[in-house]
C-alpha cells in the first residue's frame, strides 16, 4: 500500500520560544510509544502526538487541512499557526495523526480546501465561508464570529490523545 503524502508548513519552534515557555515544560520522562489507530494518516514521530478525526467531510476534493496553535495570542493570526498538516480529502469521517513537539496547550483548525489554495475561502463580502471548516471542541458558531482560545484549546497530556473536529459547510 501506497502512504499518503503529507505536506507540511512547519514554522520554526524556536521563533516562538517566549509562547513554548508558557506552555509548562515537557514530561521528564517520556511516555511509552503508542501505536496510531488503524486508517490513521500522518505522523506520529514527534516527543507526542494527536489522533484528529475530521467527520462530516463532503467530498473527496482537494485538501483537509489542519491548522496547529500553541499561543492564545497568536491563535488565528496570519502566520500564527505552529504548524499545517494537509492531506488528500476523503469524504465521510477522515482521520489523522499529527506530531507535536511535547505535551501540552493546543488549538486545531481544521478545513477542507476544496480548491487546494492554501487558504479558507470566503464569499464576495467576506462574511461567510465557501467551504468547510471546524475547530477543536466544536464551539457553536451560530453568529458569523470567531472562536476565542479559550472555546478551542484542549491539554494534550499524553501522546495519542483523540479528539474529533466536526466539519461545517455553509
Amino acid at each position: 500500500m501506497t502512504p499518503t503524502p503529507v505536506i507540511k508548513h512547519r514554522r520554526s519552534l524556536a521563533a516562538s520560544g517566549i509562547a513554548a515557555l508558557t506552555l509548562g515544560a515537557a514530561a521528564l520522562v517520556p511516555a511509552p510509544a503508542m501505536a496510531a489507530p488503524a486508517g490513521c494518516e500522518g505522523d506520529t514521530s514527534g516527543a507526542s502526538w494527536v489522533f484528529l478525526e475530521a467527520q462530516n467531510m463532503r467530498n473527496a476534493k482537494g485538501w483537509l487541512t489542519v491548522k496547529i496553535y500553541n499561543n492564545a495570542d497568536e491563535f488565528l493570526g496570519s502566520g500564527g499557526s505552529m504548524d499545517v498538516i494537509r492531506v488528500p480529502a476523503k469524504p465521510g469521517n477522515q482521520r489523522i495523526c499529527m506530531k507535536l513537539p511535547e505535551n501540552g496547550t493546543y488549538a486545531f483548525f481544521v478545513y477542507h480546501d476544496e480548491d487546494m489554495d492554501k487558504k479558507l475561502n470566503f464569499n464576495f463580502l467576506k462574511m461567510r465561508p465557501t467551504e468547510g471548516g471546524g475547530f477543536s471542541n466544536n464551539p457553536d458558531m451560530g453568529s458569523i464570529r470567531r472562536p476565542s482560545w479559550k472555546e478551542t484549546a484542549i491539554r494534550v497530556s499524553r501522546p495519542g490523545l483523540a479528539t474529533r473536529v466536526t466539519v461545517k459547510y455553509p
